[in-house]
């Protein structure tokens, strides 16, 4: 009997539509849910964006203020690197002008002492005189100038003229020999003509022969006329500094 079953049949009554309208309203908060998502995920985006745009033009503000800054510094560097530049090659030229200024000073007082060796010399010697010689390398070992000067010391009233011979002593192969002064340089002559007040120079370039070791250099001045004098001096070779071979009196 139905009465005696223990379950219940429950009786609702039928509307028409009523499911119909229950998905409408899921697909209506579904669609309006996705939709909303949508654009609040938009202007997150958005948000986003705009502070990464920003950010980006904040830090390019940011590294054009460093370029800036970067190229005034190397421009000052720029100038202080010149600036040391001109002050190194300013002190190279003080010091190079202090280096010729001293040598001219020192050209002057070996001027002024030979002038006044001729003109009021210390000793009682007068008339013609050798007054130095010196030979110094020029060019490989074997290439030298030389400069010889002549003076007439004291008694400088009158011209002196004649003629002077320059002979170099020295050994070959262990042997003695002497060379005269035209057979190793451009002179032709065997003495070389001289005339002047006070005092002459004579230079030129000569060349010592290989094997050929000096020693010596004899000069000998001959001056003509009635009060003719012979003057004869022997100079020892002796290496000086940088080169310099300059002539002592024996």
């Amino acid at each position: 009997m139905i009465g005696s079953s223990s379950e219940k049949l429950v009786l609702v009554p039928y509307k028409k539509g009523y499911r119909l309208r229950q998905f409408s309203l899921l697909m209506f908060f579904s669609v309006g849910a996705a939709v909303g998502g949508f654009y609040f995920g938009e202007y997150q985006l958005k948000l986003r964006h705009t502070a990464v745009v920003e950010e980006r033009d904040l830090l390019r503000a940011e590294l054009s203020q460093r370029d800036q800054v970067l190229s005034e510094l190397s421009a000052k560097l720029a100038i202080v690197q010149r600036g040391q530049a001109v002050d190194q090659q300013a002190n190279i030229g003080v010091q190079q002008t202090i280096k010729d200024l001293e040598s001219s000073v020192s050209q002057l007082r070996e001027d002024v002492t030979f002038y006044k060796s001729i003109m009021a010399p210390s000793s009682d010697t007068k008339g013609l005189q050798v007054q130095k010689l010196e030979i110094t390398k020029v060019r490989d070992e074997n290439k030298y100038s030389y400069k010889l000067v002549l003076a007439q010391v004291s008694d400088n009233k009158n011209y002196v003229d004649g003629v002077v011979a320059v002979n170099f002593i020295g050994t070959k192969n262990g042997e003695p020999e002497i060379l005269a002064l035209r057979d190793i340089s451009q002179e032709t002559e065997l003495g070389i003509k001289f005339r002047f007040r006070y005092f002459q120079n004579m230079e030129g370039e000569l060349t010592i022969p290989e094997g050929f070791v000096p020693e010596k250099v004899q000069v000998v001045a001959q001056s003509k006329g009635k009060k003719s004098t012979k003057v004869d001096e022997t100079f020892s070779w002796e290496t000086g500094g940088n080169g310099v071979y300059v002539g002592q009196k024996n």
